[in-house]
Formats: C-alpha cells, structure tokens, sequence
C-alpha cells in the first residue's frame, strides 16, 4: 500500500539509547541517581526498576505520585529534577557518542524521504528529541518532530495514547500514514489513531497487539516501503 507519511518513534527505532557499557541505559541510571542524591536517597539499579521505573511504565503520572509517596517526596519538585537530570545526562551521552543512530539509520531515512512526508513520534523530552535531531542532522529529513514535555502531566500523552501521532495526521492532513516503532504500546498508539504500524522486534516473547508488518531492524523497512 502507498502512504503519504511514515512517523518513526526515536528511541530504539532510529536511535540506540542504550549505550555501550556492560550496563544498557547506565547513562539514564546515573542520571537517576544524581537526582535521588538531592533528595538524599540511594537505590540500587534493581530497587529503581522495581520502584520507579517498573510504576512509571505501566501507570504512568499514578506510577510517579507513588514512588514520591514511598519515598515522602515533594513530587513536582522531585519530577522536575528527574527531567532535568536525565535530560542533561542524555544529550551528554549524545555527545560522547554513547548514544548514536542505529545501523543504517541515515541511509533508511534518506531512501524514506525521498517517497513519503516524514516525522518522528517520540516518548521522549522534546528538549532530547530537538538536540538528536539538529545533532545527528536528520532535520532536512523531517516536516515535523514532537517529544512530551516535561510537566508531570505531560506522561499522560505517552504512546499508546495518539495524542502526538493524531497531532502530525491533522498537520499533513491526511490519515494514510504508517508508524514505525520498536513498542507494542507504538503499535497500540497506531491502531487507536486508525493507521498502519511496522513493529521492529528482536524478542521472543509473543506480540501482543498485532502490527501491520513486523521486522527485526530497521533497514528491513526498504523491503516493506
């Protein structure tokens, strides 16, 4: 089928957050712990997946308000923090080249520009996803690029919610459109905006929310599109 945009999510799509170390996403942990250090908490990785990261996931700003209850947290001051820390420590981690584009991603996005309207769907700060943008020059590739903001309440418009995808449909205009995402809950975001969506999954448990097409990387997108 012929569509008139692709929206790629950013994270694990396009780009490889999870850094280079023995540890995956050890830059957002010690983000993390910088901001628990203000607070005068400690954690260990383990304890933050289980308190924090494990609610945050699945309930959202309620995960949040649960771990500052836990902890006896102040939580618009602590959420505040906890952006600006991991914002800070992401474009670091660009910088330094812990986090890089994934394999083939320019040449993808290049063959993709030249057939369709793109724009990048991120549940990411929209700080991180304006400086990986202009750093890793893809604008000339894109009509637009949105990431949450960093309000607490801004969680609420994460995928599976359309809110951003159904924002970039209204923008082009149309609603042939095909989501690329490296999540089932990207999957679920498409279905709920009434599009298409290509699942990049490398796991073995089973899929949940049945994509359109599904590959393992992202340069398998030349064969589907």
């Amino acid at each position: 089928m012929r569509y008139d945009v692709v929206i790629l999510d950013m994270d694990g799509t396009i780009l490889d957050s999870r850094g280079s170390g023995d540890i995956e996403y050890k830059w957002a942990y010690n983000a993390f712990e910088r901001t628990l250090a203000r607070f005068g908490i400690r954690l260990t990785i383990d304890q933050i997946n289980e308190y924090f990261l494990k609610p945050l996931i699945l309930r959202g700003r309620q995960g949040v308000l649960e771990f500052c209850k836990r902890f006896g947290l102040d939580c618009e001051l602590f959420w505040s923090f906890r952006e600006q820390d991991v914002i800070e420590a992401k474009i670091e981690a660009m910088k330094r080249g812990e986090i890089k584009l994934v394999r083939d991603a320019k040449k993808v996005i290049s063959y993709l520009s030249r057939k369709y309207e793109l724009a990048v769907v991120s549940d990411s700060q929209q700080e991180c996803v304006d400086f990986a943008m202009q750093y890793f020059r893809l604008t000339p590739f894109f009509k637009f690029w949105y990431g949450r903001g960093s309000r607490l309440e801004d969680l609420d418009f994460r995928k599976p919610n359309p809110y951003y995808i159904n924002l970039v449909l209204h923008k082009l205009h149309t609603k042939n459109a095909i989501l690329v995402d490296d999540s089932q809950l990207g999957v679920l975001a498409a279905k709920r905006a009434g599009i298409a969506s290509v699942l990049i999954w490398k796991e073995p448990v089973k899929i949940k929310y049945e994509p359109t097409h599904v590959i393992r990387d992202l340069a398998e997108l030349e064969t589907i599109l």
